[in-house]
């Protein structure tokens, strides 16, 4: 069997880019059959119009014309085409050259992406090729690539790619070639959760959906996702951790609470050793309040559940605790994940202060509707 030659892959901190070369030799076939059947056409052609044959002669081979238009398109696909697979600015593109795709090149944003998955299709004489395909927030199915030629683990590694860049974690999909685990709610507990964008509030939605290499905006300041942390609650609810830097690679930590339909987000700092030596508490006897800093944090919430970590395969074990503060002008997190205690100071910020990058300034917020705001 013709494969294709192995991709090659670039990547850095601002985009994820892939080449690959089709498989020639499925491409040379595809044009010796389509010299035949084209030649076959040409004298069908030739002979109605030298003998004046009537227009029914000219018209019932259109469908052979199609279809020899189709097979030499192929061919020269196959021969001289090289696709290139990109993920840059939040946008997932599949571009073929030098000869177009049928349906054109395409474009994604990588925000709408749920999951990337390999489906086994079979041809019209049984032969056997692989698809990438991908499953939207929106609960669409889309085929990303087809008949690329791949063996299956060379597609599989390909998808690995695009899921650790961009940030998904891998789930089994319902028709996935390859995965024996079965999809049932009760499984769905070990998996990461995807709150559809659908449920959310417009502002909501683009900040619950970002993922590293992704830009935005915040207080006019453009900031880059580096790495995001899911927990995955018993309740139901998902929060996400995000962290971002600036241009001069100073970080930024964005904690995103969930209830049910409802996201609001905090900016946040980790509290170093000198500010947590002095606080009381104890992991196997929480404490109703704690005092940081001279300050009265009042216990509000108790999460249990995992935490999954971009780039990182494999849920964890995690614990979170939120202190109120009495103002309610800020909180204390208190994370435990595998027997790490980590601490959080968090300043709740609205959520129209996100925007995508494309706005050059916050106060530019025409786009939303300020009711969809939480």
């Amino acid at each position: 069997m013709f494969q294709a030659k192995e991709f090659k892959v670039y990547e850095d901190q601002n985009e994820l880019h892939i080449t690959y070369k089709w498989p020639r030799g499925i491409g040379f076939f595809m044009g010796f059959f389509a010299m035949i059947w084209n030649s076959f056409l040409l004298f069908w052609y030739g002979a109605a119009l030298a003998g004046g044959a009537p227009l029914i002669f000219l018209l019932f081979p259109l469908l052979h014309v199609a279809a020899g238009i189709f097979i030499t398109h192929q061919a020269l696909s196959m021969i001289f085409n090289t696709s290139e697979i990109t993920v840059r600015h939040g946008e997932l593109s599949i571009e073929h050259r030098p000869i177009p795709a049928f349906k054109g090149n395409k474009y994604y944003a990588t925000a709408d992406i749920d999951q990337f998955y390999i489906k086994q299709k079979t041809g019209n004489k049984g032969s056997k090729y692989y698809e990438l395909r991908a499953k939207m927030a929106d609960g669409k199915d889309i085929a990303l690539l087809k008949q690329t030629g791949m063996t299956f683990e060379k597609l599989q590694e390909l998808e690995n790619l695009l899921e650790q860049y961009i940030g998904i974690a891998d789930e089994p999909v319902k028709g996935e070639y390859g995965k024996t685990a079965s999809i049932i709610p009760g499984d769905r507990t070990l998996l990461p959760r995807r709150q559809r964008k659908s449920e959310l509030p417009e502002a909501a939605r683009f900040v619950y959906s970002l993922r590293p290499n992704q830009k935005v905006i915040l207080k006019d300041e453009t900031l880059q996702v580096r790495h995001l942390t899911q927990f995955d609650w018993k309740d139901g609810n998902t929060d996400k951790l995000i962290q971002l830097t600036d241009e001069l690679e100073r970080e930024r930590l964005i904690y995103l609470k969930q209830n049910r339909g409802i996201i609001r987000a905090a900016i946040e700092r980790e509290l170093n050793v000198l500010e947590t030596q002095d606080i009381s508490f104890d992991i196997h006897q929480i404490p109703n309040k704690i005092t940081v800093e001279g300050e009265i944090f009042v216990l509000e919430a108790l999460m249990e559940g995992k935490s999954f970590l971009s780039n990182i395969e494999g849920p964890a074990s995690a614990k979170v605790w939120i202190y109120q503060a009495l103002d309610e002008k800020s909180y204390i997190r208190v994370t435990e994940n595998e027997r790490l205690i980590k601490w959080h100071r968090g300043i709740p910020v609205a959520l129209r202060e996100f925007l995508p990058t494309e706005y050059q300034t916050p106060d530019r917020v025409e786009k939303y509707d300020e009711e969809d705001f939480v």
